[in-house]
């Protein structure tokens, strides 16, 4: 069988299954464990799937620049973020993460609602401003400019000062088995620092971003307290993704 072909069938069990492995490929292949591992890097440079250790996983191919993500699937986005703010309770401090699903959480934060928010995000920074019932409170660093959120020791090192009771972070991609992931190293970092001092956390995923990973993993879904998701795959995860203690709404 050629590369082509090869290739070809790796992604076709990869739309099917939502992960593949290399031992199972090389074995329906009947090629080399090492010659399915060039194939997977090989589509992983390519950005048509997301190589992880012993196999691959789908690549949801969503942009990594907010701008270019700023006002896609906008319904979805809203339908998730109303369920979040019931969560809340008057005077709960909340660590808002970056995303586009997370600014439409601070937009439908009610004007007399007394929260104290601490972010890294410029965007969610800038909607919550003239709030004036919010404690508004920005985490200053290096600056990421396709996802505008800050990184980095400066960011690091102000979350060891805070203990908030909600947690609420921005993913790129979520896996049954990879779990929270994104594709940069250092904003992985400060996700996963975020979610280590949240009480409770809670993630946003829209239905583009399910089964799907990037490179770098943030978390497992143990670390979730609440998955939030569209309404027509609230069920769907339910019954196929593990059954671990987070809620899903």
């Amino acid at each position: 069988m050629q590369k082509e072909e090869r290739q070809k069938y790796i992604l076709g069990q990869i739309c099917q299954a939502n992960r593949v492995c290399v031992t199972t490929l090389s074995r329906e292949l009947d090629v080399s464990d090492d010659t399915v591992r060039r194939d997977l890097t090989e589509l992983d440079k390519k950005g048509l799937l997301t190589k992880v250790h012993g196999g691959a996983v789908p690549n949801s191919g969503i942009s990594i620049r907010y701008v270019d993500r700023l006002n896609a699937d906008m319904r979805e986005k809203q339908q998730m973020a109303a369920k979040v703010i019931p969560l809340l309770s008057k005077n709960d401090v909340v660590l808002l993460d970056g995303g586009t699903s997370n600014l439409e959480v601070a937009l439908q934060i009610p004007q007399d609602f007394p929260l104290t928010v601490f972010t890294n995000s410029f965007p969610i920074a800038n909607a919550l401003m003239d709030c004036p019932h919010v404690d508004l409170n920005f985490i200053g660093g290096k600056v990421l400019p396709d996802s505008q959120v800050t990184v980095g020791l400066p960011v690091f090192k102000s979350l060891q000062e805070i203990r908030p009771d909600w947690t609420i972070i921005g993913i790129s991609d979520i896996h049954p088995i990879e779990g929270l992931t994104c594709p940069d190293r250092e904003e992985a970092m400060i996700k996963r620092a975020m979610m280590e001092r949240g009480e409770k956390n809670i993630v946003l995923a829209g239905s583009c971003k399910l089964n799907k990973a990037r490179t770098y993993k943030v978390a497992g879904l143990s670390d979730l307290d609440y998955l939030i998701t569209s309404d027509d795959k609230v069920d769907y995860i339910k019954q196929n993704w593990p059954a671990f203690s987070y809620q899903v709404l």
